[in-house]
């Protein structure tokens, strides 16, 4: 499990990229909380240096860690917000769901409420994803 939610964290650094083509090349501070079943999941914060190039490579589109394989459909934007469908798929199991959110050129705010299968007991669970630059990469 906890290679498809890393492999669906890529993803939904690529919705960012996609509902706003401008991102700013630079260091982004990210974070992600998980609520199931009425828990709140202890949350995690990490830094990532997104260069020029990198942006221009389509890097930040990357959608899978090499073990798990995401795809995105439904992808709507409208302004600063967007949203869209997506399926993951892994040896561990599946994870498919719906994500809406908005960015700017700097920041982005992401809900995502998903289930998988097999259901492992966690029911459909939501996970808010944060991310603002910070400054530049180092």
């Amino acid at each position: 499990m906890k290679r498809i939610l890393i492999a669906f964290v890529f993803a939904s650094l690529a919705s960012l990229s996609q509902a706003q083509q401008q991102m700013q090349p630079g260091r982004w501070e990210m974070s992600s909380a998980m609520k199931m079943q009425g828990m709140q999941m202890p949350g995690q914060k990490w830094n990532h240096c997104f260069t020029a190039q990198d942006i221009a490579d389509g890097k930040q589109h990357k959608m899978d860690d090499g073990q798990s394989k995401c795809t995105m459909s439904d992808m709507k934007t409208s302004g600063a917000t967007y949203s869209y469908s997506f399926a993951c798929t892994s040896k561990d199991g599946n994870m498919s769901g719906q994500a809406k959110g908005s960015s700017t050129n700097t920041s982005f705010n992401t809900e995502i409420k998903m289930r998988m299968t097999p259901d492992q007991g966690m029911g459909e669970f939501t996970q808010v994803m944060t991310g603002h630059r910070v400054g530049d990469c180092k």
